[in-house]
């Protein structure tokens, strides 16, 4: 057996890491929410944007993935060496991004947990409070321990969403219900903006690329064994896999449970339509244990999220800025300040956290094209022995095709609006 096949058989049995940390990272907004709320306004046919977002996406993550084991080099770093006046806007829309995920990610979680346990308490203090649990592990080191936990009730949640989908298609009349009650065409003009906040987290935004080159290198520096382009792929597509799967089964939730139902903004209301889901199907007695599945799983995409966007712009910094490479206490300080920055967005942004979490997915897809150029253009310094197949290079010009012209169509239509 060769040493490559070797490692990937090592690496498969023993960890799936980075990868399962994106799969931790997506299954979370994205998922929990977007996805339900797509079912719930547009039924089967939002289906097919759950598709095109997943698969069309897929090569700029795959690249994350691939370029940091083909070089042992992250993708800020890549994005350094094409110059400053590329690696400067990435940071400047990183740091917009930040603060509107720690804020979105951070009160979901706090909506769970108000409706299981502390109902007397406010969301918002109850965000702060989440925020802090997750950059206190952080920084005491409690990661792995932390991940081993969160990575088994991701695996619940899936357990039960397949089960509460089982069981939703073998009751009939439910299932007969959703299905012949009219929905509105997600292919209509007037669909335009939710379809492009859905596809922006959908499964979560082009910057989980750069968070998976980061993970790739940290787990092989610290690991001692550097990862192969085999083993990197399996480990990818293990945990994308997962993400695609859950996002179809979430959307089939939300469609034939809500039955058109918006998700409601208050934090009981939301919090008692994501469990009622399950339950509906399930039954009762399925709540704590589900509420409990979903907090972890919410709560894990939060603590990646805690992770991964102050590393990404420690990074940033560092190669900006020599001097701050050797300042371990960087990553901790620009926690600290975007989760003061998303506190602050939380108490002002009164108008309903579903407006928040659209203003934010919007963001992050129109961003998406100059991602995936970036991505694209990185990939090409690449020997030609670690390149991408031709079949990925065409799929990967598709994706940035559909992605720029989503966009252009969107921001073209928002401004004829005006």
């Amino acid at each position: 057996m060769s040493s490559a096949v070797e490692a990937l058989r090592k690496r498969s049995l023993t960890q799936l890491g980075p990868g399962l940390l994106m799969a931790g990272a997506a299954i979370g907004v994205s998922h929990l929410v977007q996805s339900t709320r797509a079912g719930a306004l547009y039924g089967w046919g939002a289906l097919v944007f759950v598709l095109l977002a997943n698969l069309l996406k897929y090569p700029f993550y795959e690249y994350g993935h691939r370029y940091a084991a083909a070089t042992g080099n992250n993708l800020v770093q890549a994005y350094r060496q094409m110059g400053r006046r590329y690696l400067v806007p990435f940071l400047l829309l990183n740091s917009v991004t930040a603060v509107g995920s720690f804020a979105v990610d951070a009160f979901i979680a706090a909506m769970l947990v108000q409706y299981l346990w502390l109902p007397q308490v406010s969301a918002t203090l109850l965000s702060g409070l989440v925020l802090l649990v997750c950059w206190g592990l952080i920084a005491v080191g409690r990661y792995r321990w932390f991940e081993r936990i969160t990575k088994s009730c991701v695996i619940l949640l899936s357990v039960a969403t397949v089960a509460a989908v089982v069981m939703a298609v073998v009751a009939q009349p439910a299932f007969e219900i959703a299905s012949a009650t009219p929905k509105p065409s997600p292919f209509s003009w007037s669909a335009l903006p939710f379809i492009v906040a859905f596809m922006g987290w959908m499964p979560g935004g082009l910057e989980l690329s750069v968070w998976q080159s980061l993970w790739v290198q940290s787990d092989a520096e610290d690991s001692g064994q550097p990862w192969t382009a085999e083993s990197a792929s399996f480990d990818f597509n293990v945990g994308y896999s997962l993400t695609v799967i859950l996002a179809c089964l979430f959307l089939a939730l939300g469609t034939m449970t809500l039955q058109g139902r918006l998700l409601a903004d208050t934090p009981a209301e939301f919090a008692g339509q994501l469990i009622g889901m399950y339950t509906t199907s399930i039954g009762e007695w399925a709540a704590p244990v589900v509420g409990v599945c979903a907090i972890a799983a919410i709560f894990s995409t939060t603590f990646t999220v805690v992770d991964a966007f102050p590393r990404t712009l420690a990074a940033g910094l560092g190669e900006l800025y020599s001097p701050l490479q050797k300042q371990p206490q960087l990553k901790n300080g620009l926690t600290l300040l975007i989760s003061s920055l998303a506190m602050l967005l939380l108490v002002a942004f009164s108008a309903g956290f579903n407006l928040l979490i659209d203003t934010i997915t919007i963001i992050a897809f129109v961003a998406a094209p100059y991602y995936a150029w970036l991505n694209i253009r990185c990939i090409q310094t690449l020997p030609d022995e670690q390149q991408p197949r031709p079949w990925l290079v065409r799929w990967a010009t598709l994706g940035f095709l559909y992605l720029l012209g989503f966009s252009l169509v969107f921001l073209g239509v928002e401004f004829i609006q005006l």
